[in-house]
């Protein structure tokens, strides 16, 4: 009988309970929490289904001496966080034979830190990493057991990309947990360098005189249900939640934030410093009435 104890939260944290709690030679204690975050972008709480199957749950406010000897004295075999919101010290990390293992959507040594996701979209990275390391004292740099990577979708938002990250590090752990178990996975040192990713705007108005593809990446990373880039059109304020590049032949930017061309359904075109992005879902605000919205969206207007 193995001892596991499973440091996580968000959607990831059933699709791996789940799998752990399904097996006979495991023995699982979960340490989680419930937060804001869970009702407001609909994830799934883990506390929830520890409460259900009557699995030990722990919820501790901070790693204090009180916690990490209850780690200690449930003595697990191997430690797995995944998408847990606190730095392991070094005791916790210490504490079980095969280690702490973390999963990171990111290809280490590449995208450490809390946010990955969204800068692979703001880089224009094709693809996003999956690795399952061990932890050390610092963030993300401990040697790597196992890494793939992934296609990223051209239209993939900030939040599906993100909520995607998360099955598909459940999935990789998952394939590769009995080789760790095991000890069979030869783990390898991360190569120097890298990069680190601890911080984006929350919100972000947009500027008309980046590159097109800089303006359709921030709309991607902060469409719904996040706070969308939003911009300013007379006395209005517009959430833009889907652009796309406009490019028929012949067809030139007209100057930076110029409505060029506005369609019969609504949707219409705006310039760029280096051409013209059409600008598919979006909302007024305040508005209320089409007729608003047709005053607004009107060829020549200026963001």
């Amino acid at each position: 009988m193995h001892k596991v104890v499973l440091f996580t939260s968000q959607d990831i944290g059933n699709d791996i309970f789940a799998y752990l709690h399904a097996r006979p030679d495991i023995n699982l204690v979960v340490v989680t929490q419930r937060t804001k975050r869970d009702e407001i972008y609909g994830y799934r709480a883990t506390l929830d289904l520890c409460l259900q199957e009557n699995v030990r749950v722990l919820t501790p406010s901070t790693f204090d001496n009180s916690f990490l000897t209850e780690i200690e004295k449930i003595a697990p075999n191997l430690i797995i966080c995944a998408y847990y919101p606190r730095i392991f010290p070094p005791r916790l990390i210490e504490i079980p034979p095969l280690g702490c293992i973390n999963v990171h959507p990111g290809l280490l040594p590449e995208y450490r830190g809390t946010f990955p996701t969204p800068w692979c979209i703001l880089n224009n990275e094709k693809e996003i990493g999956i690795t399952i390391h061990f932890m050390d004292e610092n963030i993300d740099t401990g040697d790597i057991l196992v890494q793939r990577s992934h296609a990223i979708g051209p239209d993939e938002t900030g939040h599906e990309l993100y909520r995607r990250s998360m099955r598909l590090c459940a999935d990789l752990l998952i394939e590769s947990f009995d080789q760790i178990l095991r000890k069979e996975i030869t783990a390898r040192p991360q190569r120097p360098g890298g990069s680190y990713y601890n911080f984006i705007d929350r919100q972000y108005m947009i500027d008309w005189h980046q590159p097109r593809q800089a303006i359709r990446n921030q709309v991607r990373v902060h469409a719904k249900p996040y706070f969308p880039a939003y911009s300013y059109l007379f006395n209005r304020c517009v959430l833009f939640n889907k652009v796309s590049f406009y490019n028929p032949d012949g067809y030139k930017a007209q100057g930076a934030g110029i409505i060029c061309k506005v369609m019969n359904d609504m949707k219409f075109v705006v310039s760029c410093i280096d051409g013209c992005l059409l600008v598919e879902d979006y909302e007024l605000f305040p508005t209320s009435s089409s007729d608003d919205v047709k005053l607004h969206i009107r060829v020549a207007n200026r963001f």
